[in-house]
């Protein structure tokens, strides 16, 4: 099944991002004001740009991240602009609020290379790891400057001895809670049942380049990681109980 992310120019040059596994239907439903919100109030619209994902989380993430793009770098994605969005993407204004005070997503400006960690994570995703096993197990890491809790969620893929997908409700949820002055959404977790805590290829495939900290457990172990554009790159953590 394909999933897309898309972004339409509506009335007096407004923008607006979503995400859905039937692209021709949801911008027709758009067009013809089906969809009570923004957009209805918005006529006329019309689909300046989509890209299209193997699961729905990889649709949702992408949503998300441009959502809270400015408009000039939207704009840069609609014309494809490869160049201007990655000066936006190694500039710190492109970092939202809410990862700018954390330390944690966006893509942009220096990163720490150690990270605080509350020993609580990494008892959680162990846990986690063993009893979804032989299954991947994933969740959320949530708190900042700390990161204080790792939240077990859904692995709604459906080849999950192999891969992870984090149920989409739980990361809207995460997000919409974070914009609500909530728990920051620092990173995401994830397992891997017979191999150890680095990144596979598969998890390089799928990565954002976000910033977000991925946490890896495998081999009894747990490994933090940073989503850059340029790759993953390994962290040191400190214990925050000392």
């Amino acid at each position: 099944m394909t999933f897309w992310a898309y972004m339409l120019h509506c009335r007096a040059g407004k923008l607006y991002v979503g995400q859905t596994d039937n692209l021709e239907r949801r911008v027709a439903q758009h067009e013809s004001g089906l969809i009570a919100g923004f957009t209805s109030e918005m006529l006329p619209v019309a689909l300046v740009w989509s890209q299209d994902f193997p699961t729905r989380y990889e649709a949702v993430s992408a949503e998300l991240r441009i959502k809270g793009w400015s408009v000039a770098k939207k704009r840069a994605l609609m014309r494809g602009d490869w160049d201007e969005i990655l000066r936006f993407a190694r500039s710190k204004s492109g970092v939202s609020t809410s990862s700018a005070r954390a330390g944690f997503g966006g893509g942009g400006g220096e990163q720490p290379r150690t990270i605080d960690i509350a020993p609580c994570v990494i008892a959680t995703i162990l846990a986690e790891a063993a009893s979804a096993h032989p299954a991947e197990a994933c969740g959320l890491l949530l708190g900042a400057p700390v990161i204080d809790r790792a939240v077990p969620a859904a692995n709604v893929h459906p080849a999950s001895l192999t891969h992870f997908e984090i149920d989409p409700i739980a990361l809207i949820a995460a997000h919409k809670a974070a914009r609500a002055g909530g728990p920051v959404l620092a990173g995401y977790w994830h397992s891997h049942p017979s191999g150890p805590p680095d990144p596979s290829a598969t998890d390089r495939a799928s990565a954002s380049g976000d910033g977000r900290v991925w946490a890896i457990a495998g081999e009894g172990r747990v490994r933090f990681w940073r989503d850059l554009p340029s790759g993953f790159e390994s962290l040191s953590y400190t214990s925050a109980d000392g």
